[in-house]
């Protein structure tokens, strides 16, 4: 039952990573809106995502440790100050102040977080030694 929570908790963390500030961002782009008044509130969207990656964390090192440990987690592991420092960077870039300059600094980290979280979902459900 606990093992199920942790994987529910896990699935949602990635969704409030990988989805929310995308999703916005996306969004940005298709409006329009420059206003610098936006990366105010997007900033508070990062913190989500801090949250969901906190979240993720925890519940993926309980999953793993109830797995006995498996070795196709190490990647995961291994790319986690990755993720770390491009969250950093994504903080920052919401002080930028020039919309133009945050979408075309989003456009690349965008890039970069979608091959991540698509390598980490290919981990998950493959399960590579």
């Amino acid at each position: 039952m606990l093992y199920e929570l942790a994987f529910a908790i896990h699935m949602l963390g990635l969704i409030g990573w990988g989805g929310l500030t995308t999703g916005a961002y996306y969004l940005l782009e298709a409006s329009g809106v420059r206003e610098r008044k936006i990366l105010l509130g997007y900033r508070k969207l990062v913190y989500v995502e801090w949250v969901s990656l906190l979240a993720m964390t925890l519940s993926g090192l309980y999953m793993w440790d109830r797995l006995g440990m498996p070795p196709w987690v190490y990647p995961a592991f291994a790319l986690s100050p990755v993720i770390a420092l491009g969250e950093y960077y994504h903080w920052r870039l919401t002080y930028v102040g020039d919309m133009d300059i945050f979408l075309k600094r989003m456009r690349i980290l965008s890039l970069f977080y979608t091959l991540v979280a698509l390598f980490l979902i290919y981990d998950m459900v493959f399960k590579p030694a």
